[in-house]
């Protein structure tokens, strides 16, 4: 009878910890939901701008699609050398990264996120 007892003392008390770590959650989340919240990333930093038009313009320009194609065909000598194509995969990647990330990063930067209370 006792092992019974002692089992069910146990799950009562996982099942406490459960609920107590369920509610920390949920106030926790209601929290934040109702705070007015802005997110302004990108804002200022002037001063670098001319550095990011130059860094950008060399990978959306020649200096990119070189570095891109160059990418391509040592994937597919490695590609050839080990008979497989995922070195190939891996240069297409690089290109495309090459080519996309600038433009991915400037608007993940640059993205302002408003969240108000509604009245």
């Amino acid at each position: 009878m006792k092992s019974m007892f002692s089992g069910f003392k146990s799950q009562l008390r996982a099942n406490k910890a459960q609920v107590a770590s369920n509610l920390v959650l949920a106030v926790a989340l209601v929290a934040a939901a109702s705070a007015p919240m802005t997110a302004l990333a990108g804002a200022g930093g002037t001063e670098f701008t001319q550095v990011y038009d130059q860094l950008t313009g060399w990978s959306n320009g020649t200096l990119g699609k070189v570095l891109g194609i160059a990418a391509l065909l040592v994937g597919l000598g490695v590609g050839v050398i080990k008979q497989s194509v995922i070195a190939a995969v891996v240069g297409i990647a690089m290109a495309l990264t090459a080519g996309f990330g600038p433009g991915v990063i400037d608007g993940v930067i640059s993205a302002a996120v408003v969240i108000s209370n509604p009245i």
